[in-house]
């Protein structure tokens, strides 16, 4: 039998907690290891916990969600982030994906998109909400109202779009070649074809391509 995924909650609001460890008590394949309302104490636990997914709020007492989320990577707390905040503007998730978050659920949705999210960053992808994509994409829009260039205007062949946006949604390359059916080899030489033409030179850089020009989908 799989092992269930680990998760850890930190939010200053117990309501929120009770509700998030609620959800996750009654999935059947996500379990909570821990919970805190400080980031200081969340440091301390999660050690311990050893949580396959960190669940964090963006404000909290003590530090900013998004130092905490930093922290927490940096220290290999957990093996996944997903923020969970009632903040939805894009400067918070572009910082988010820059320290290395993986999924962005607002607490309005979480009842719908927070188990979603946890098993989509333990498949290795990205995860938004409906309402967080939505904010980006609009967003994207506002900053960029012509319509986004064809493959072809960026100088990309269509497999090398195909494996630069499966880069951005924070799949492997062994993982991309099983999704396409070719080698790592080749994959590894689609990525640095497709970054040297658009001149990307980070995984965030990426990312943040991806989503101005509408690559990111949300399922």
């Amino acid at each position: 039998m799989k092992s269930p995924i680990r998760t850890f909650i930190v939010d200053d609001h117990p309501l929120v907690i009770v509700g998030a460890r609620t959800l996750i008590e009654t999935s059947g394949d996500i379990l909570c290891v821990g919970e805190a309302s400080t980031g200081a104490e969340a440091m301390t636990q999660m050690g311990k916990a050893a949580p396959d997914v960190a669940i964090l709020d963006v404000s909290l007492p003590d530090m900013s969600g998004l130092e905490l989320a930093e922290k927490v990577i940096a220290n290999s707390h957990a093996a996944h982030v997903v923020i969970m905040t009632h903040y939805h503007a894009r400067s918070y998730v572009q910082q988010a994906l820059q320290i290395g978050a993986k999924g962005f659920v607002q607490k309005c949705s979480a009842a719908e998109n927070l188990l979603l999210a946890i098993r989509s960053v333990m498949l290795g992808g990205l995860f938004f909400d409906p309402p967080t994509a939505r904010e980006m994409a609009t967003s994207a829009t506002e900053r960029s109202p012509a319509r986004p260039p064809s493959i072809g205007a960026l100088g990309l062949t269509a497999r090398e779009q195909s494996v630069l946006r499966l880069v951005a949604l924070g799949y492997s390359n062994k993982e991309i070649g099983a999704h396409t059916n070719i080698s790592v080899k080749s994959i590894e030489t689609y990525k640095a074809r497709a970054t040297e033409k658009l001149n990307l030179r980070s995984r965030a850089q990426i990312v943040h391509f991806a989503l101005t020009h509408g690559w990111m989908s949300v399922n």
